[in-house]
């Protein structure tokens, strides 16, 4: 399992969703009348519960059609069974959730993920690319690795984003071994997407690193995503006519034959509704101040934090008994009542209260909503009191079984009330103790894990000269082996050897020869073209792989690399050494079963340039080995 799969599942259903989508969520669950469409309609809204239905969905579904959207998501698990989950699923708030990730906007990240959704299904419908529900399930969430980063290191992530770093792909890479692009790819298959859609999508910030052939669906599914991205990030910062005006968005829509009044007229299109579901769903349609701006004294989360009182929300028939919020308030307990269940629902998202007092004729169904409640990640933590008209048995019984922690009758007196808040707040003190003590374990493997993957990463780097080494290239040549097979693209090698680097070591020494080897592992790297990699396979050997280059381009690749080497004038101590390289060239061809087979080619060729004189090019082609003649190469270079 991949230290990246670890990582995911410790942050298992963690990952936070907009309050918004649960009250919705919530609402309409109540209403018998409500559709598969509605239920749908919310659920992709939010990137962290589209994932986990859609794995949900397929997991249940062993034979059959994978699931690639969420209104199919919603008829394969059922109406009820959806709802159920999502409510369970939906309540987390980020802003009293243990271990938020302080420097990140969930809000913004929310509403750019929605709205680079909608803006990816309107250019699905209007390209024809790919049906335009499954762009929206993976436009949703083909970020949701931010996410998952911000969940899984919060302390770590949030110290990364107010570095402001230039490419935040690069930074995380540096920091944990992979970047929010990798995890997002892993999350989207782990639910079910196509890997026809999850490649592309890797590829939404700079479609231009992808490799895929010119014209071809993939090249066009990642400009389209790249596109909704562009787009949706300008429309933030600039506004609408900025989004649809820049000439990255006109270069772009060339590509996809799309004309710019049309793509005008589809983001406006998108951005209406945007602005209108993040109204019901409670997600800014527009980016929010910074996080730590200070609370109102008037908005009733700001008293909220778990270290200040014992927050309770109550909810009774109007005229209803105010002597006992008048108790609980002269034993400091903060009270927000509330008459109906709507109100009463939406109080519940926003505080989230640690008690909740249930009473009696407030126009609702008592024991559906203690259900409701136990149903949700912070109501399985709240303590939840029925008041009672009554104290009969029967009605205990039935109050309790409906998920209430304890029963009070309406006239409890002052005594009666203290002995319960005694057992509340023993209850509140061993919960408060567990929480901790879950917060430090879960703290410390997610250490673990990150110190796993540093030195994982170190296994797989040459620390000399940053290269990956011969282990990591050996797993690379597996998985290019693997996609050159499946895609029937090319795959070709070059081994690349310094010419009497035994030579230099024992004239110069061998911090001489470490600087060499450096020189030219930073050379490599400067002349490594996108989709190409460079690795020290050990000694003075390197080895360059790509997964897109046919024999003909590789060997221009090789010359071109020699050319540099041989430019080179290094600086070591006062000596100046001048260089030259062997290199041996190959591509994937029929007699080859497996990569080891190339590699052996790539060898015999690095060989014949070594014995032919070294400081040339050889490459191996229909089982015979070939040489660049060098003088008709040197003539060429000449003229």
């Amino acid at each position: 399992m991949s230290t990246a799969r670890t990582l995911l599942d410790n942050a298992a259903d963690k990952l936070p969703s907009p309050n918004g989508v649960a009250l919705a969520i919530m609402e309409l669950w109540e209403d018998e009348h409500a559709t598969i469409n509605q239920i749908a309609h919310l659920v992709q809204s939010d990137p962290a519960l589209s994932g986990r239905l859609l794995r949900l969905a397929n997991s249940a579904s062993t034979g059959l059609r994978p699931v690639t959207s969420i209104p199919e998501a919603v008829v394969r698990i059922g109406l009820k069974s959806v709802g159920e989950l999502a409510v369970a699923f939906s309540v987390i708030d980020v802003n009293h959730y243990d271990e938020r990730c302080q420097a990140f906007d969930y809000q913004g990240f929310w509403s750019q993920c929605l709205l680079m959704a909608l803006v990816s299904r309107e250019l699905g419908r209007a390209t024809c690319v790919a049906p335009p529900e499954e762009l929206f399930t993976c436009a949703l969430m083909m970020r949701i690795g931010i996410l998952a980063f911000a969940t899984i290191f919060p302390q770590a992530y949030s110290v990364l984003i107010e570095a402001h770093p230039g490419d935040l792909g690069v930074a995380e890479r540096q920091q944990f071994g992979f970047d929010h692009n990798d995890l997002s790819a892993e999350m989207l298959i782990d639910f079910g997407l196509p890997v026809a859609l999850v490649e592309p999508a890797k590829f939404h910030e700079h479609s231009s690193k992808a490799d895929f052939e010119e014209r071809s669906r993939g090249a066009k599914l990642a400009t389209l995503f790249h596109l909704a991205y562009q787009l949706s990030t300008t429309c933030l910062e600039k506004g609408i006519g900025e989004a649809s005006q820049a000439n990255r968005t006109k270069t772009l829509a060339r590509r996809l034959d799309l004309p710019i009044d049309q793509l005008s007229k589809l983001l406006k299109q998108s951005v209406n509704e945007w602005q209108e579901w993040s109204k019901i769903l409670d997600i800014p349609a527009a980016p929010l101040p910074p996080t730590d701006t200070p609370a109102s004294e008037d908005d009733p989360a700001a008293s909220s934090s778990p270290g200040g009182k014992l927050q309770a929300l109550l909810i009774h028939a109007e005229g209803g008994d105010h002597a006992l919020q008048s108790l609980l308030e002269a034993r400091s307990i903060h009270v927000h009542a509330c008459r109906e269940q709507n109100e009463f629902l939406r109080l519940a998202l926003q505080i989230q209260p640690q008690l909740i007092f249930i009473g009696e004729d407030a126009g609702i169904e008592k024991d559906r909503l203690c259900r409701l409640i136990r149903s949700t990640e912070w109501g399985k933590t709240v303590y939840l009191v029925s008041i009672l008209d009554g104290y009969e048995s029967e009605q205990v019984t039935q109050a309790l079984s409906a998920g209430a922690d304890t029963c009070i009758p309406e006239d409890i007196d002052e005594q009666a009330l203290d002995a319960h808040l005694v057992v509340v707040r023993r209850f509140f003190d061993l919960q408060a103790k567990w929480e901790h003590d879950r917060a430090e374990l879960r703290r410390i493997a997610n250490e673990l894990a990150l110190s796993h993957r540093r030195m994982e990463v170190l296994s797989l780097t040459d620390q000399l000269t940053g290269l990956p080494n011969r282990r990591s290239a050996i797993e690379a040549l597996g998985q290019a082996w693997s996609v050159s097979e499946r895609s029937n693209l090319p795959m070709s090698v070059i081994m690349i050897d310094i010419d009497h680097f035994k030579r230099i070591n024992d004239q110069f020494g061998h911090a001489a020869g470490d600087q060499v080897l450096a020189d030219v592992a930073k050379a490599l790297k400067a002349d490594t073209r996108q989709g190409d990699s460079s690795y020290r396979m050990g000694g003075e050997e390197f080895l360059l792989l790509s997964s897109a280059l046919d024999i003909k381009q590789i060997i221009v690749v090789a010359e071109r690399l020699r050319r540099r080497i041989a430019a080179l004038d290094i600086d070591c101590g006062g000596h100046r050494i001048q260089l030259s390289i062997s290199l041996g060239a190959a591509q994937r061809e029929a007699e080859h079963e497996h990569f080891d087979a190339l590699l052996s080619a790539a060898d015999k060729a690095l060989y014949a340039a070594k014995s032919g004189g070294r400081n040339r090019v050889c490459f191996y082609h229909n089982k015979r080995i070939h040489s660049i003649d060098p003088s008709a190469r040197d003539r060429n270079q000449t003229t």
